[in-house]
């Protein structure tokens, strides 16, 4: 692996965060928002990192290599006071830097995070069913599956199902029984 550092969002350059997440979006179809319907510039953005750093909890951090963001974790706790124990992850990684275990990195290096932080309980993700590295990915890193969200994105006329994934941070919760195998061997594109 390439010499990197690991650094929080606020230490990056958000020009160069956003040109991170730019790459990230157009190189894949496996979000279910665009960046234009996420972000549609770069001052909606720096808006919206500004109040994640408001929330306690919050983790966002960025793998820098040669000076630039190749990947990033962003660990975001939910608001409403009932549900502030949980919180949803998003991460990528930029094309150039895709196969060579930087999303295995940033994806550990902010769950330990989340792990040493008393605020944190529960950690959710979305994944399209049909990403299969990914969800290998997260269940490596121990997240399980919750359920079958079927022709949950509609790409043109394609849909595709997603899985809602979970990890408890805390030591010893359990994270849940993983999905029925039947209901997992059908969750391909719709």
């Amino acid at each position: 692996m390439k010499s990197y550092q690991i650094k929080e969002f606020v230490d990056c350059r958000i020009d160069e965060l956003h040109a991170l997440f730019r790459d990230v979006y157009a190189s894949s179809n496996m979000m279910s928002e665009t960046l234009a319907e996420k972000y549609p510039d770069i001052a909606s953005f720096a808006r919206d990192l500004a109040t994640l750093r408001q929330l306690p909890g919050a983790i966002a951090l960025a793998v820098v290599i040669a000076h630039r963001p190749g990947a990033y974790v962003i660990i975001r706790p939910r608001r409403p006071s009932r549900l502030q124990h949980t919180a949803d992850l998003n991460m990528g990684v930029a094309r150039r830097e895709r196969g060579q275990g930087l999303g295995r990195l940033i994806l550990q290096v902010g769950l330990d995070r989340a792990r040493v932080d008393p605020r944190l309980e529960i950690v959710y993700l979305m994944v399209r069913a049909d990403n299969t590295p990914a969800i290998g990915l997260y269940e490596q890193a121990g997240f399980t599956p919750l359920c079958v969200l079927h022709r949950d994105i509609r790409i043109n006329e394609t849909y595709f199902d997603g899985v809602l994934m979970r990890l408890c941070v805390v030591p010893g919760m359990a994270s849940s029984s993983p999905m029925d195998p039947v209901a997992r061997a059908t969750s391909g594109p719709a």
